[in-house]
C-alpha cells in the first residue's frame, strides 16, 4: 500500500507493521523509492482508505516536535529585550541579525 505525505508526495510502500510488547507503540515499516526503509509512528498516521495519508510533509516524518521557539531575544549591544523576528533594536537601533 502507498504511504502519501501530507504534500502529496509519495513516500514508498508499507512492508511491515511494529507493535511493541503491551501494544503502546506501533509502527509502521515504510520501504521509500531510494530502496532505504523508515519508521513511521501512527500519531503521523492521517487516514488510511486506498492509500495511507500521513499528517506531516516528509521530510518531518518519523521526527518529534522539538521545543518552541523563543519568543523574545536580547540585543547584544545594549540588553533591550525585543520580539524574536526584529532585525534591529528598536531602542538603540543595532542590527540583530
Amino acid at each position: 500500500m502507498h504511504v502519501v505525505d501530507s504534500k502529496g508526495a509519495i513516500i514508498g510502500n508499507v512492508r511491515d507493521l511494529a507493535v511493541s510488547i503491551g501494544g503502546k507503540e506501533v509502527l509502521l515499516i515504510v520501504g521509500t523509492k531510494a530502496g532505504g526503509e523508515i519508521e513511521i509512528h501512527w500519531e503521523d498516521v492521517n487516514s488510511i482508505e486506498d492509500v495511507i495519508l500521513l499528517s506531516r510533509p516528509g521530510d518531518m516524518i518519523g521526527e518529534k516536535p522539538g521545543p518552541p521557539l523563543p519568543q523574545t531575544i536580547t540585543c547584544s549591544s545594549c540588553g533591550a529585550t525585543l520580539p524574536a523576528h526584529a532585525k534591529f533594536c528598536a531602542k538603540c537601533g543595532s542590527k540583530v541579525r
